[in-house]
């Protein structure tokens, strides 16, 4: 609840703002009481909640939850009421000020005509500000220097008690054990009428009692580990309770921090492996059961954290290959708890609108990934990885069916699991698979992404297609091509022999070409234009279709001329060249083709240039390079297809003209 005048936040029972001095209506400040009691009568109940009260309580909370809403309403009411009159009293002074311009009016009648009220709010806002930070000051920052101070006091008297032999190690000990709990009573009884004050002195409490378990195991060896480790598990549980009791975040967070600090603090050098894991792994389940229930996302993140740094650290000081099953074991555990947790966190109660807790699932991932790719690789071989990157992906797959079951298709974590489970299959298939294969799957990968896109309405996932279909076609042209299938660029033929991988060179071209134009059609038919970002109007209008029908002919046209070349090489040499220039010319004629039955002009324009370029290279190359029969085919030919050529722009001339005539008729 705010002050309706300077939004200061309303935090006890009062007839008048402690910021501004605004005085509350009548009803309001009964309902304000009123809210304010049954907030008591809440936090009192809850101080002695036992099970069978927990359903009174929770319709308590539920109708404090309700009143608020309607205090909230009648403040924001009187708020806007405030707002409406200041408005006419502002546009009246404007009425009655005079022009700068003209003599000003005598002193007497200006002062009548501003209103008292509006002298007080014309009050500089620096002091306003200066009054706010002063209570910031005195009410916040104050306690906890005070409680730190208190903190250090207690710590430096038991450091001067030892050295002076006042009092023996067990009771300086039981001393700051006292302190702590001093900390903890005092606290529940301010609490009661000072919240913050009280909930800061509980929290002080807690730090005392973590600091005294340590000076009794590490300075004066009164405990032994497991009694010194078992308390701090108590009090650890002690803070998770507390922070549910009096709805406070964080006491959790301090029990969290506590928690995680515990190994550490206590830690004699040497390695408890089991003991540690396992330790984290109840932890987090119940700080993560915690974040659950009160719904503090906060726990989520701070507990991800802690745990990777205390695993990273455990991992440089002790991990050897004897202790492979439950260092892997362990990490996956914590991985998936990270990243199964804020899936139910975020979709099993009603917060689905929220995304931020749930984004922790990608570097999650990233990280034991990485520790799992490092340990699996030394252990085993790379090709067990895949065991790790396989289950990642169906995890993440299993979630994103849920959702699209679930109708949820349309957020945004929909889209960042299957993001992830198509990552990590991508990542999958290069250490399972080898050579080729990987193209034949990333062409699949980019097909199946493509058509979830189109269907989804995503452009996050086709631009995703497009970009695993460019990988997918540099590899096979850079990489499989030259290293998998022999080809020597630079002469232009198969060096081992044209049968040399001969399926499996067709097959791979064949299916990356298949995909290609099936995603053409689909871009086509879905009137995708998610590659045309640019605001231009010409630019704009093209679609995805038109550059993918390009890229594959691009891709066809290399692939018929390697082919083509390396055939000839090994069986017909002498007329190569003449074959490649038959071959441009059967091209051209087919986008020739293309461009009438479409009537494209860019195509046929295409088409023209390649005839071009092939009447060039007949005339100046094929004339001094190759023999004289194949000379005569090249020439009979290219001439025949050009004659025939120019007889297709005479027959079509009219539909040519029609449409340069109306350009902007949409093409067929």
């Amino acid at each position: 609840m705010e002050c309706p005048k300077c939004n200061a936040v309303i935090y006890e029972s009062s007839l008048q703002c402690e910021s501004c001095g605004y005085m509350h209506e009548k009803q309001i400040y009964e309902k304000i009481s009123f809210y304010f009691d049954l907030k008591n009568e809440l936090e009192h109940l809850r101080s002695i909640a036992k099970n069978e009260l927990w359903t009174g309580i929770h319709k308590i909370s539920r109708r404090i939850e309700d009143y608020e809403k309607l205090i909230n309403t009648d403040l924001n009411s009187a708020a806007v009421l405030l707002q409406n009159k200041e408005e006419v009293r502002t546009e009246s002074v404007s009425h009655v000020i005079p022009d700068t311009k003209k003599a000003a009016a005598p002193a007497h009648v200006q002062h009548n005509k501003i209103p008292v009220k509006e002298a007080i709010k014309a009050q500089p806002i620096s002091e306003k500000k200066s009054s706010d930070f002063e209570l910031r000051m005195g009410q916040k920052w104050l306690l906890i220097i005070g409680i730190i101070t208190m903190v250090f006091g207690v710590g430096y008297f038991l450091k001067y008690s030892f050295e002076q032999g006042w009092v023996g190690p067990a009771g300086r000990v039981a001393m700051a054990y006292v302190w702590g709990i001093i900390f903890l009573i005092l606290g529940d009884r301010f609490r009661k009428k000072f919240e913050t004050f009280g909930l800061y002195l509980i929290g002080g409490g807690i730090a005392t009692l973590y600091f005294s378990t340590f000076a009794a195991f590490q300075i004066y060896h009164l405990f032994d580990q497991a009694s010194s480790f078992f308390v701090m598990v108590l009090i650890t549980v002690l803070a998770s309770t507390l922070s549910i009791v009096y709805d406070t975040k964080w006491l959790a967070v301090l029990g969290l921090i506590g928690g995680f600090f515990t190994p550490v603090l206590l830690s004699t050098g040497q390695d408890n492996q089991m003991v540690l894991m396992t330790y984290m792994t109840i932890l987090n389940l119940g700080l993560l059961g915690v974040a659950f229930y009160k719904r503090w996302d906060l726990l989520n993140i701070l507990g991800f954290v802690f745990t990777y740094i205390l695993y990273a650290g455990w991992f440089y000081q002790h991990y050897a290959e004897s202790k492979f099953w439950p260092a892997i074991i362990f990490l996956n555990v914590f991985c998936f708890i990270y990243c199964i947790i804020p899936f139910i966190y975020q979709f099993f109660r009603a917060e689905s609108e929220k995304i931020k807790g749930f984004l922790i699932i990608i570097p999650n991932s990233f990280i034991a990934f990485g520790f799992s790719y490092f340990m699996i690789k030394e252990y085993f071989s790379l090709e067990w990885v895949s065991v790790i990157t396989a289950l990642y992906a169906v995890v993440f797959l299993l979630m994103a069916t849920y959702l699209y079951r679930q109708g949820k298709y349309h957020l945004d974590a929909f889209v960042i699991l299957l993001a992830k489970a198509t990552l990590f299959l991508i990542i999958t298939i290069p250490i399972i698979f080898s050579k080729h294969w990987i193209t034949i799957f990333w062409a699949a990968q980019a097909l199946t992404l493509l058509w979830m896109g189109v269907r989804l309405e995503r452009r996050s996932l086709i631009g995703s297609s497009y970009f695993l279909f460019g990988i997918a076609i540099g590899k096979f042209l850079v990489y499989d091509y030259e290293t998998v299938f022999k080809f020597n660029s630079g002469y232009f033929y198969i060096t081992d022999s044209y049968t040399y991988l001969l399926m499996e060179r067709l097959i791979t071209s064949a299916f990356l070409l298949t995909a290609f134009y099936i995603s053409a059609h689909m871009a086509k038919k879905a009137s995708l234009k998610v590659l045309s970002s640019s605001k231009d109007a010409v630019s704009s209008s093209t679609e995805d279709s038109s550059v993918i029908f390009a890229v594959w002919g691009i891709l066809l046209f290399v692939v018929l001329n390697i082919e083509t070349s390396s055939f000839f090489h090994d069986y017909l040499l002498a007329a190569r060249f003449a074959a490649i220039s038959v071959l441009w010319t059967l091209f051209s004629v087919g986008l020739m083709i293309k461009g009438f039955q479409d009537n494209n002009q860019m195509v046929r324009k295409v088409s023209l240039g390649l005839f071009l370029v092939t009447i060039i290279k007949v005339f100046l190359f094929d004339m001094s390079n190759i023999s004289t029969p194949y000379r005569i085919v090249s020439f009979i030919i290219l001439g025949m297809i050009l004659v025939s050529t120019s007889y297709l722009y005479h027959k079509f001339k009219d539909k040519i003209m029609d449409a340069i005539a109306s350009p902007d008729k949409k093409e067929q």
